[in-house]
């Protein structure tokens, strides 16, 4: 089996002779963003948008991004052809951007560099249905973090340890207010008598790029839409449930907090047309 090579920053290694510095920022603060995206026989699906909210992340966090539009997408082909993935039907590739190395403390570094990573391997198909546990984790809204791609996710590493000793897939995450946010790794729709709902972008999710691609396929099949405040109590009496993410697409939601769930045709007529589009 061929080692793994990983793209950073600007030159393909292979991992074993990959380093990044003790004293990089993204290791010790999480001072940083990332971008997972699919790539289906070769082709990353929505490259361009990835590419487009790393650099607005970037431009909010102050990191000066090291590379071009042009350099990364073509980064984005090499990494792939590099680990032996242009033909495979399915494969995930990460983007990590870090503000790069500095001193001890909080203190920015006067001449930043950052460190950027591209990574690739074989992703696995979409689970057929997903079991949610709600977290006792909430998501604040106020937090300039909530809706950027950080390396931060203290908050859904500790939501997910609570799935896991539930013997659940994720962990559904609620807002400060008690309204419903997101999943660990995904955003969440419900199927309910008034159509299709999901929460607001209101800071307390990362509103994914799949999840705006759902958006537009419900409306364009003239489906009733409404990004609102959605209760823990639509959600019980929705019914279906589904999450999307860059890498799943659209995956239903088969329980939640130990009631069964329905994969049902809403959830199915999103799915094939989301992977039609892409």
């Amino acid at each position: 089996m061929t080692a793994q090579r990983i793209w950073l920053n600007g030159t393909l290694a292979p991992a074993a002779e990959t380093h990044i510095l003790p004293n990089d920022r993204g290791l010790l603060l999480g001072d940083g963003l990332f971008e997972t995206l699919l790539a289906l026989n070769g082709r990353v699906i929505c490259l361009d948008r990835h590419i487009a909210r790393l650099v607005e992340g970037a431009a909010v966090m102050a990191i000066p991004l090291p590379y071009e539009t042009r350099t990364l997408r073509a980064a984005a082909r090499e990494t792939l052809e590099a680990n032996g993935l242009m033909d495979e039907p399915r494969a995930s590739l990460r983007m990590t951007l870090t503000r790069g190395p500095s001193g001890r403390g909080l203190a920015l570094p006067q001449t930043p560099a950052p460190t950027l990573m591209m990574t690739a391997t074989k992703a696995p198909p979409p689970p057929a249905g997903l079991t949610l546990i709600t977290s006792a984790v909430k998501k604040v809204a106020t937090s300039p973090a909530s809706p950027l791609k950080t390396l931060n996710y203290t908050d859904n590493v500790i939501a997910r340890l609570e799935a896991d000793a539930a013997g659940a897939d994720d962990a559904l995450m609620q807002t400060t207010s008690g309204g419903i946010a997101c999943t660990t790794i995904a955003n969440v729709f419900a199927v309910t008598h008034d159509g299709l709902v999901t929460p607001t972008a209101d800071g307390s999710i990362r509103a994914g790029i799949t999840r705006a691609d759902v958006l537009a396929i419900a409306r364009q099949h003239d489906m009733s839409v409404a990004e609102t405040d959605v209760t823990p109590e639509v959600l019980e009496a929705a019914h279906e449930i589904f999450v999307t993410n860059s890498l799943w697409g659209v995956c239903p939601v088969i329980g939640l907090d130990g009631t069964a769930k329905a994969a049902g045709p809403v959830t199915k007529k999103l799915a094939q047309a989301l992977e039609a589009a892409w």
